[in-house]
């Protein structure tokens, strides 16, 4: 596969997959949350992938460098309190989407694909959004990446590793 976004995608969910086996479901970003009035058609946890902006910049030889940043949602459904008087095994359960995100930021900071065909995925911001009606814990992560890519006699673009 010679498409970045495919190929990285791919790598990402095989990446998460593998280490953070307590995320459920992995897939792209289609606005799952709001499809439902009552819960999304996914598996809880999950992870959704997009990548909402890239940036490119004309190089030597008719090649693109591009920077591109990778927006992972991490959808928990929540089951338990962690009001202060709540039971400390309630707070402790309600608090397990914060260690599901450390894992999920553990595995992918500084994670580079298998081929280097990309730069290490580095962590950029972290952000809360849970104004949805479905009682879901919505965690952006946003992470960049950049890679070059340089065009060949028929007119194709081949992504170069950067290892």
């Amino acid at each position: 596969m010679n498409n970045f976004f495919a190929r990285y995608y791919l790598d990402l969910q095989r990446t998460i997959s593998e280490k953070v086996p307590l995320i459920k479901w992995i897939e792209q970003d289609f606005g799952q949350e709001s499809n439902s009035k009552l819960r999304p058609s996914v598996s809880f946890p999950a992870a959704l992938i997009d990548f909402p902006d890239t940036t490119y910049e004309n190089i030597a030889l008719g090649g693109l460098t591009a920077t591109v940043e990778v927006r992972v949602r991490l959808l928990v459904a929540v089951y338990s309190q962690s009001y202060e008087t709540a039971p400390d095994g309630a707070k402790q359960d309600a608090m397990q989407y914060f260690e599901l995100e450390h894992c999920l930021t553990e595995a992918l900071h500084g994670w580079q694909p298998d081929g280097g065909y990309a730069q290490p995925l580095m962590l950029s911001g972290v952000s809360t959004s849970n104004n949805n009606t479905n009682g879901l814990r919505i965690r952006t992560l946003r992470f960049s990446t950049s890679y070059e890519e340089y065009e060949e006699n028929g007119g194709e673009f081949n992504i170069v590793v950067t290892k």
